[in-house]
This record gives C-alpha cells, structure tokens and sequence, in this order.
C-alpha cells in the first residue's frame, strides 16, 4: 500500500465519494554525530495510521492509528462501515484527534 494513492475509493450511499489510505509514518530524522548507526538498530515504526477523506460538499478528514498486525482489519471496518452510511468506529485502533 503506498501512501500517495488512496487504498481504496468508494461511495457511501449519501453520495459523498471517500478515500481510504493507510500509511507508516516515518520518524524525525535524529541530529548528532551517530545517527547512521542508531538508525541500523532502530525498530521500524511498528504504527500505521488509517485516515478517510472526502471533500465535498465539504471536507471530512478523519484519521486512526493501529498496529501494522490490524491495518487491513481496521482499513476494512472502516470501508464497510462508510458503505453502509455508519461514522466509522473501527476497533483496534485508536482515533487521532
């Protein structure tokens, strides 16, 4: 899943056009003389963030987090909740305010 295009696109039955994304985010790069070699024994971000978007007739962004174990389960809940006109409450993540 990339980041730059949408994970999945649909229509909730309102009309309203979303797009699902699902993302790592990368840290902050470290200042200092040994960031090469703490970057080799960093864990890669184990936390992945799920956000919805529609832009019209005006814009809703909604994001969550989640471990990388439960993105597809979250990404899912999320579509099928959208799909049938619900807010989304996906469990196993957590809503980013």
């Amino acid at each position: 899943m990339s980041g730059l295009r949408p994970s999945v696109r649909m229509t909730a039955p309102d009309g309203r056009e979303w797009e699902l994304y699902a993302y790592r985010m990368r840290p902050q790069p470290e200042e200092g003389r040994f960031r090469r070699i703490r970057r080799l024994f960093r864990p890669r971000a184990q936390e992945w963030t799920v956000q919805a978007v529609s832009w019209a007739p005006y814009p809703i962004d909604i994001r969550w987090t989640t471990s990388s174990e439960l993105r597809g389960q979250v990404l899912a809940q999320v579509e099928g909740q959208l799909a049938h006109g619900h807010h989304p409450v996906p469990r196993n993540a957590k809503l980013v305010l």
